[in-house]
């Protein structure tokens, strides 16, 4: 089959697909919108799908069928194939709209394309990406009013929700085909598709480690729901049943803020303002005020389209977090303060370590060094006897009359016993002060506190007792 000059179709060969374009000479129309005819323009890749559209269904069938057959296309131009013949075909694709003199012209007419539209549907390859999801959403818009089957029906659906996320908004925009509708767009096909897409979403999910492409793949569905919100919500007969139902669809995974879903509210309360309290009640009640920024936040609170009850809401949840900050930046504060302390303590319980060993240190070498003292000042007090002993004694040589020889024997050897006990006595006490300092130094290193100077100064009176009762005994015996 060749498309000659005149627009005239010639089947040369059934099997023309098969054959190497390279080595034939066409005569390309570009009649699709889309292309222009350009010079020594190169051989498109689907340079047969406009050719083979002209067949009819049967025709067109058998032809791709052996084409895919080989294997030598891939998908894409197989569904490539399909679109052209289905937009030629199916006129309520391309929204155009064919007028009919009888009833009976009409139905079968309506029997036709339902008969190329589930042929179609039978031929799109099973390869995700073979035909857009938009194409998939037009079909499936046109499939109840041409009466196709519940399976083709089935089959559209599902796969339209494995390329959900790959629709925009204008591929969600067709009429509601059912007659009692009142809403301009047909809200209840993209409802089906969006819980055929959470049925399938969910049950792929747990089977999958790596989940991060599902979520990215559900809250793309989720801003998409939103985005047609907006649209529909200009709707003067969208009722808010449909609206708040197709809203709530959506998971809290698949909105990661609520701030898109806001505007769609506040475009349908600007619409309908003669809603009551009830429905507004109602349609606000899907909001969380948590997910909404705070430039929204403070939008919504001037908004007096909103019920009081939403507004009071923002308001506690705006003081409420103000108060959570405060508490929170006071509570990092204290803890800061805390672990300063904490710090603080650590290093003077560390340098405090060191100075109680260097304070005990210091003491015992205190005390050992008074004791020393002690023992060196009273040997100088003996040694100063001597001295102080000689100038009493010639003091007491002018002063003292001679007696007689015996009673100066007996005065001698009464004062060599006294001066012999005397003696001992001021060793005995010497020695007693010296272990009595000794104890007190070893009571110093029990609690660093028990001597003191009572202590030392009963010491230095007792030395020094002793060496006057010292000095007048030996004065008493030179001068006898």
């Amino acid at each position: 089959m060749v498309r000659s000059p005149n627009g005239s179709v010639q089947y040369v060969l059934p099997t023309m697909g098969l054959i190497d374009y390279v080595q034939v000479k066409w005569s390309y129309t570009y009649t699709r919108p889309g292309y222009t005819r350009k010079q020594h323009h190169s051989v498109p890749k689907d340079w047969w799908t406009e050719d083979v559209s002209d067949l009819n269904i049967d025709l067109f069938r058998c032809i791709l069928m052996a084409i895919r057959s080989t294997y030598v296309l891939p998908p894409q131009l197989i569904g490539e194939a399909l679109h052209v013949y289905a937009c030629k075909w199916l006129p309520s694709i391309t929204k155009l709209k064919s007028s009919f003199n009888s009833a009976t012209q009409a139905e079968k007419s309506k029997a036709v394309s339902r008969k190329i539209l589930e042929t179609i549907v039978s031929m799109i390859p099973a390869n995700r990406g073979s035909i857009s999801a938009g194409f998939l959403l037009r079909l499936l818009s046109i499939s109840s009013p041409h009466g196709v089957s519940p399976v083709t029906k089935t089959e559209l659906v599902k796969r339209a929700n494995i390329q959900f996320e790959e629709a925009t908004v204008s591929d969600l925009l067709y009429p509601s085909t059912s007659p009692l509708d009142q809403n301009f767009y047909d809200t209840e096909l993209v409802l089906a598709v969006l819980e055929s897409y959470l049925k399938f979403w969910k049950k792929i999910s747990p089977a999958t480690v790596d989940n991060r492409h599902l979520i990215k793949s559900i809250r793309s569905v989720g801003k998409l729901i939103d985005s047609y919100l907006q649209v529909v919500a200009r709707d003067d007969n969208m009722p808010v049943s449909k609206f708040v139902s197709l809203a709530e669809t959506v998971p809290a995974i698949g909105r990661l803020g609520h701030d898109d879903l806001y505007q769609a509210i506040n475009i349908y309360l600007k619409v309908h303002p003669d809603l009551i309290k009830a429905d507004k009640k109602r349609l606000c009640g899907i909001l969380e005020c948590q997910k909404l920024t705070p430039e929204v936040r403070a939008h919504a609170v001037k908004n007096e389209f909103l019920p009081l009850r939403t507004v009071v809401q923002l308001l506690y949840f705006e003081q409420e977090k103000d108060s959570k900050e405060t508490t929170s930046s006071k509570l990092q504060k204290s803890h800061d303060l805390l672990l300063g302390a904490k710090k603080r303590t650590a290093t003077r319980d560390s340098h405090g370590k060191r100075s109680l060993v260097n304070k005990e240190e210091f003491k015992r070498e205190e005390v050992t060094r008074r004791i020393s003292h002690a023992e060196c000042r009273e040997k100088s007090q003996h040694k100063t006897k001597r001295s102080d002993g000689k100038l009493a004694l010639n003091l007491e040589k002018k002063m003292v009359i001679r007696g007689d020889n015996e009673h100066i024997g007996s005065e001698k050897l009464r004062g060599a016993k006294e001066e012999r006990m005397s003696s001992s006595k001021s060793n005995l006490d010497a020695k007693k002060n010296i272990q009595r300092a000794r104890k007190n130094m070893k009571g110093e290193d029990r609690d660093n506190s028990d001597y003191t100077l009572e202590t030392l100064r009963a010491i230095f009176i007792s030395l020094y007792m002793n060496l006057v009762a010292s000095i007048l005994i030996i004065s008493f015996l030179h001068v006898s």
